[in-house]
């Protein structure tokens, strides 16, 4: 008998987490919502099998930390922000596809706040789509001034699922070499 409090359940609400984010970041990394593992260890990306975590510290020529909070650090200091753009959703399960009643994050109004950012990456097609959204949702037809600022790009999901155009986590690595270009600014 499944528990009814089950935290994978579609009947209950799912909140994200707040953003991790440093003094002056320069690229806003954007997923869509933590999954069930993550949840349970109200840790981004905590499934052991995401490559986000190894994707970033091979970007930036580290050892991958064990602990979160170093983890976190590492991404403070290098002058990236984390957060999702959905806040809230009913899910069964971890997959993307499974999101239903989504809420956005105000993801314009963090822009706006932290004018150092200069680039935001969508972690895979779903954080895209959330954030357009929720844009739209928080905005109506209005284009933020905070677009016009900031370059926007969906990289390929730090998933362990793999795709047609990437197998492995080092497939995807050459994709995302493009935030150093922002870092190093």
């Amino acid at each position: 008998m499944a528990n009814e409090k089950d935290s994978t359940s579609s009947k209950e609400e799912l909140h994200g987490f707040p953003p991790i984010i440093g003094e002056e970041p320069r690229v806003l990394i954007l997923g869509s919502m933590p999954g069930v593992r993550s949840l349970e260890l109200r840790q981004y990306y905590g499934h052991p099998q995401n490559h986000f975590w190894r994707i970033i510290c091979t970007l930036l020529d580290l050892p991958l930390p064990q602990e979160y909070q170093k983890r976190t650090a590492v991404l403070r200091e290098a002058g990236i922000a984390l957060w999702d753009s959905i806040d809230s959703c009913r899910r069964e399960g971890s997959l993307d596809q499974a999101i239903r009643e989504e809420q956005p994050n105000d993801v314009v109004g963090l822009l706006r706040r932290r004018p150092s950012i200069r680039l935001v990456v969508f972690n895979g097609r779903k954080a895209e789509q959330g954030f357009y959204r929720g844009m739209r949702s928080l905005y109506g037809g209005e284009v933020p001034d905070v677009m016009q600022r900031c370059s926007f790009i969906r990289l390929p999901s730090s998933s362990p699922i793999p795709t047609k155009g990437h197998k492995k986590w080092q497939d995807k690595l050459a994709e995302w070499r493009v935030i150093l270009e922002y870092l190093n600014q």
